[in-house]
């Protein structure tokens, strides 16, 4: 039984040891600490004029120096100068290239870099109409024409415009979360809202009256027929 007594207070001696703080583990953290870190926390949060990193990195023509280079210099030959203008304007924007008689135009605008938006692929939606020389084409299934006919002095073909489609997408900067905008325009949003509800509240009322008049009048008529059936048979007896 001794022995049994000392190895419990030897356990709960040891109980109490693991749960005391260690003077090796504990830190003391201050005042002035506490303040630096939250300091360091407000000083890596997005500062005005935030620019987002996908805004300031380069394109694959800037890097290799190659945006401002002739479509031979860049390696696309072809008889045919083609100019793919989209935009109108001082707006506009013009990517010469060259291309083969026969080649698919998808492929060529993609080699000039120029971009097309594309729906169905299959030249039915309709999505990728061009203008060329005052006719739409589409540039997902059609080609360069085969039919055109070089000069007969110089022998070279006359400059393909083709006229794409602009997109339609802005960009919108990921540095803000709301503007001043959006503010007056979830308010407005909230009145149409409490608008919609005092209507709707109006219009139900009205229906509950209605229906409430229609229930008063057919007990009325219900309590009508009774008192008349009573009448008849306390007549006949």
């Amino acid at each position: 039984m001794v022995l049994l007594r000392q190895l419990i207070v030897i356990g709960l001696a040891c109980g109490c040891n693991a749960f005391a703080p260690s003077p090796i583990q504990h830190t003391s953290t201050s005042s002035s600490q506490l303040y630096m870190s939250t300091e360091e926390k407000q000083k890596t949060g997005k500062k005005e004029g935030y620019v987002p990193k996908w805004k300031k990195k380069a394109t694959l023509a800037e890097i290799t120096g190659t945006a401002e280079l002739s479509p031979e210099e860049k390696g696309l030959v072809g008889a045919v100068p083609i100019t793919f203008q989209q935009g109108t304007g001082e707006d506009a924007t013009l990517i010469k290239t060259s291309a083969m008689p026969g080649q698919p135009l998808k492929l060529v605008a993609s080699q000039a870099g120029q971009y097309i938006k594309y729906g169905c692929g299959k030249g039915e939606c309709g999505t990728c109409d061009s203008l060329c020389n005052g006719k739409y084409l589409r540039p997902c299934v059609d080609v360069v024409p085969t039919d055109l006919t070089p000069d007969p002095e110089t022998g070279e073909y006359a400059n393909l415009v083709i006229q794409v489609k602009g997109t339609k997408a802005k960009v919108v900067s990921s540095g803000k979360f709301f503007s001043v905008k959006s503010f007056f325009m979830g308010f407005w949003n909230n009145l149409l809202g409490m608008g919609g509800f005092v209507r709707d509240r109006r219009k139900a009322k009205k229906n509950y009256q209605e229906r409430i008049s229609q229930e008063e009048e057919i007990l009325r008529r219900t309590a009508e027929k009774k008192r008349k059936k009573a009448a008849e048979a306390a007549g006949k007896k």
